[in-house]
């Protein structure tokens, strides 16, 4: 059969990466391993955190969040040496890592003072004493293991991985400088030698029941199916056990049923509100389940207690998802800190900081354009604060912002007239405002030399314009004292055909004056003056009616 010259090329190109001439690409999971690794050392799985960060390395030798978590692998187990080694090349690698310096530092201050002891310990003068601080030495090789007998290929000493275990090696070449243990190991002879406690964790699970180890065993396993059917035997004879009901709601997740999963997590922190591990697969299970707020109280109650970089990234995720930029930045800040160096991290930390900006700016737009010019200009400005606005829309953020600071400027000035006139209004009749029965009282009007200003909430009953001008025929909101004076129950806003019907007024202004709000059948409350002038006014019967008037100044909406 003939191929095409193109589709044999292609042929020969595969035949060639099968037999190992050509690489074939490979995904580079790093940043994954070195989350995996830092969820390991959170638990004290050393030796599991160790496997990953091994992977990691071989893939990204110089990764500075491999160097640096392999440096907390090393000194959590003691081998402060080598945890020293890898912090130094992590802060060569990446210059801004202040965690890094920080190890640099406390490693180095914790082999000061094994030095110290050590010296101490070997003069003769000095009387033997317990040791406070226990030197860390690797076991002596041995001389028989295996032979190599092809030579290693050379890789820099500043990037070979030290090996979780030390092997005893003859070799016909030099050998490679290896790891020394992570645990320290100290020989003692048969005599001293004492049987020593069951760790916590292996106490804690020889100390759980039969039918709950054997169920947790099959779950690990992956038979599911059994392990949930041992389950609900065990909660058969125990309903209140908080370790069954989490076994089995970890079981349902894993099948896919949800819904049920949650019933049994919940029921396990109702049997037992620190079972902390069912807070964090209730989060998991309720964002998978797009419940995002109860997926939040559950991770935050969690993270409290066991503060992870991988909680907090979903954390992050999930206050994304929910429209909530701040939030996910933080959390996103948070993961970062706590594993730093990875740059899949630092991107979404970047990215984070761009929906901020770019959330802040699109609502001082829509303030912007609804006239709300002081929540406009405080959103502008948080958005040029971030820095991380587009050019484009850092240009129009600026622009919009000097508009809308002149028009707060503005309406100051327009508003200073109504407060200044109100507050001498007040000050000149002993702190009150002025009430409706005054405006035809001559001996209070004769207490002033000048028009005064007011502060009312009114009823808008008509509008009407005459002679270039806008009139608002309003019915003033009588308080208690007025209507006791005026002999009245209740306000009442219905007008009459008379238009006589007290608490009425008018309303004056330029033509266009009154702000768009201002319409029939609209509460507001509004800021005038009077010089108790009057108008006549034609009624619904075509009657003249006299009415008291306001010069319009400023008013808003209830």
């Amino acid at each position: 059969m003939k191929y095409p010259g193109k589709f044999r090329t292609l042929l020969l190109s595969a035949a060639l990466a099968a037999a190992g001439s050509l690489p074939l690409l490979a995904f580079d999971n790093t940043n994954i391993l070195v989350e995996e690794a830092v969820n390991h050392i959170y638990q004290q799985r050393y030796k599991q955190a160790h496997q990953s960060l091994k992977q990691a390395y071989e893939q990204s030798p110089r990764h500075p969040g491999v160097h640096f978590n392999l440096g907390r692998l090393f000194e959590l187990t003691g081998n402060f040496e080598e945890a020293l080694k890898e912090y130094r090349l992590a802060a060569s690698l990446d210059t801004s890592m202040v965690a890094a310096r920080r190890g640099i530092a406390r490693c180095s201050v914790e082999l000061k003072r094994i030095k110290v002891y050590a010296a101490q310990a070997e003069t003769p003068s000095q009387p033997s004493t317990p040791a406070p601080l226990v030197r860390y030495e690797p076991p002596p090789q041995t001389t028989s293991a295996r032979v190599i007998t092809q030579q290693p290929a050379q890789v820099p000493v500043q990037q070979r991985l030290p090996q979780i275990t030390q092997t005893a090696r003859v070799v016909t070449q030099p050998a490679a400088p290896t790891l020394p243990p992570m645990q320290p190991v100290s020989r003692v002879s048969t005599q001293d030698m004492k049987l020593p406690p069951l760790p916590f964790r292996a106490a804690a699970q020889a100390a759980k029941p039969a039918g709950e180890q054997h169920a947790e065993t099959l779950l690990d396993s992956g038979k599911t199916d059994e392990a949930i059917s041992a389950l609900e035997a065990v909660l058969q004879k125990n309903p209140d056990s908080p370790r069954a009901h989490f076994l089995l709601g970890k079981a349902l997740s894993v099948k896919g049923d949800l819904f049920a999963s949650i019933k049994h997590l919940e029921e396990c922190l109702r049997v037992d509100d620190k079972f902390y591990d069912a807070y964090y697969l209730l989060g998991r299970n309720y964002a998978r389940v797009n419940l995002l707020e109860d997926a939040i109280k559950n991770y935050q109650i969690y993270y409290v207690v066991k503060p992870q970089a991988s909680v907090a990234l979903e954390m992050a995720r999930i206050y994304e998802t929910m429209g909530s930029p701040e939030k996910a930045r933080e959390y996103y800040s948070r993961a970062n800190s706590m594993n730093p160096g990875n740059s899949n991290l630092q991107m979404r930390l970047s990215e984070s900081a761009g929906n901020l900006a770019n959330d802040l700016y699109l609502r001082g737009n829509h303030a912007f354009t609804t006239n709300k010019f002081e929540e406009a200009s405080n959103l502008f400005s948080q958005a040029l604060e971030t820095g991380n606005l587009i050019e484009s829309s850092r240009r129009d953020a600026v622009r919009k912002l000097e508009v809308a600071r002149f028009k707060i400027r503005e309406a100051e000035e327009k508003q200073r007239p109504a407060r200044e006139g109100f507050t001498a209004t007040r000050g000149n009749f002993a702190g009150t405002n002025l009430q409706y029965w005054q405006l035809n009282d001559i001996n209070f009007k004769t207490r002033f030399t000048g028009p005064i200003t007011v502060e009312w909430r009114g009823y808008i009953a008509r509008k009407i314009t005459r002679h270039g001008r806008d009139f608002l025929l309003m019915i003033k909101e009588l308080d208690r004292d007025e209507l006791n004076t005026m002999n009245r129950e209740q306000n009442d806003y219905r007008l009459n055909s008379h238009f006589n019907n007290q608490p009425t007024f008018l309303l004056a202004t330029r033509r266009g004056g009154f702000p768009p709000f201002a319409r029939e059948g609209q509460m507001i409350t509004f800021n005038g003056t009077t010089d108790w002038k009057f108008y006549d006014i034609i009624n619904d019967l075509g009657q003249t009616v006299r009415m008291p008037s306001f010069e319009f100044i400023s008013a808003y909406p209830d």
